[in-house]
């Protein structure tokens, strides 16, 4: 509890009027200065005798949102006192990012009664907010004191990638290959052309161990036979701090690339592989909130080596599909992610013009060092195209859905 700015002003004057008085001799000032000082040491009293006991919750509605969607927080407030407190002043505190904290007033509360009340937020971008804590104020019927009240509890805000609305890569009227058709159609990126291998596990027939796979491997793996064929596609998403340009805006444009893909996909009935140098998400069925609340908070990594995405891939089943969005790359770089491409599938890279993303103007000098780096991209961009990729340039103000309609249909799938 404190005094507000208007019952410190009116004590300080009480004090100033009260001294002059006792000065000058003039009794009656004296009293009328005293009398002025009670009121916000009254208020200070009257808030302590009758302090409001008070119980809140906070719910989300939706808990998480896509970047540009709005949620509505609802507070809820109880009064477990027997005392009916003055009005009370609601603010809570949320992130500058999200906007000015919203101040709620709520009517005098009886005695347990519970109020609601709403406000909404529209978060502009992804990430994980902290919520809270509420405070709660409550003054004299003068305001001359307030009361504060803080309740810590914190709700968590999950903000997604936006996404973009993207067409189907499958072809008209197709369905779904089954497990009879055969996988020779697909992107196989289990480390051998023709035969799928898998870890040895305890009661295999040795007979199927593949022992080329396995000196490899440096363990014992064993053929895969006559597996059901799922329908499924990697997404390959690059988190290199030094890969990315305009103070990481081609990251954030990778972000919400990766997160309108793999919703797109899932939509399509294809199972989208996330896949990142640190993590990994199999979206099966449809069900990719937990890839997108990974993709939410997923931040660019000083160290995260392609070499550890296409490791991640290897590891994989057969997939129909490779979808890569990818920064700066060299060629031996670009020559390790070739290791992914095999005849029949469809492996598209959307790579970081690391030069032209932020355009400069027509007298810049152009900078030896970034003709270098332009001259080495190009190289690894060559060795991709070779390896069998197809390779889409990606600068600052690139529409995702325009360049998505350059990737071919995806007859393996259709």
């Amino acid at each position: 509890m404190e005094l507000t700015g208007r019952g410190k002003t009116l004590l300080a004057v009480s004090v100033v009027v009260g001294l002059t008085a006792l000065a000058v001799g003039e009794g009656d000032l004296l009293r009328a200065a005293v009398l002025a000082a009670i009121a916000p040491l009254g208020g200070l009293l009257v808030l302590r005798w009758a302090r409001p006991s008070l119980e809140s919750n906070r719910v989300l509605n939706p808990a998480q949102v896509e970047a540009g969607q709005a949620t509505q927080v609802r507070l809820g407030i109880q009064n477990t006192g027997r005392s009916r407190p003055a009005a009370l002043m609601l603010e809570d505190r949320i992130p500058y990012r999200l906007g000015n904290r919203p101040r709620l007033v709520l009517e005098r509360l009886a005695p347990g009664a519970r109020s609601v009340v709403n406000y909404t937020i529209t978060p502009g971008s992804r990430g994980a907010y902290e919520l809270g804590p509420l405070t709660v104020r409550t003054s004299d019927p003068f305001g001359l004191a307030v009361s504060v009240q803080e309740f810590p509890v914190t709700t968590e805000l999950i903000v997604t990638p936006r996404i973009q609305p993207l067409r189907s890569l499958l072809l008209p009227g197709g369905a779904g290959m089954t497990s009879g058709e055969s996988a020779a159609h697909t992107v196989a990126i289990s480390g051998n052309d023709d035969i799928a291998v898998r870890e040895y596990r305890s009661g295999d027939d040795m007979r199927r161990v593949h022992w080329k796979a396995s000196a490899h491997r440096g363990q014992l793996m064993v053929r895969r036979e006559e597996q059901p064929w799922e329908n499924n596609a990697a997404v390959l998403l690059d988190v290199r701090r030094g890969a990315h340009r305009g103070e990481l805006s081609s990251f954030e444009w990778m972000v919400d690339a990766a997160a309108s893909a793999t919703v797109r996909l899932s939509r399509d009935g294809i199972d989208p592989w996330l896949i990142t140098a640190h993590r990994d998400f199999e979206c099966r069925k449809g069900d990719y909130s937990q890839a997108m609340r990974y993709l939410a908070t997923v931040a660019a990594a000083p160290e995260a080596p392609v070499a550890s995405m296409v490791e991640k891939a290897q590891r994989a089943r057969s997939v129909s599909g490779i979808v890569a969005f990818l920064g700066h790359l060299t060629p031996e770089e670009a020559a390790a992610l070739g290791r992914l491409a095999r005849r029949g599938g469809h492996c598209t890279a959307l790579v970081v013009d690391p030069v032209r993303w932020i355009p400069k103007a027509p007298s810049s000098r152009i900078d030896p060092r970034e003709q270098v780096f332009a001259q080495q991209h190009g190289a690894a961009l060559a060795t991709l195209a070779s390896a069998g990729w197809q390779v889409i340039p990606v600068v600052a103000g690139t529409e995702l859905r325009r360049v998505w309609t350059r990737l071919g249909a995806w007859r393996t799938l259709a």
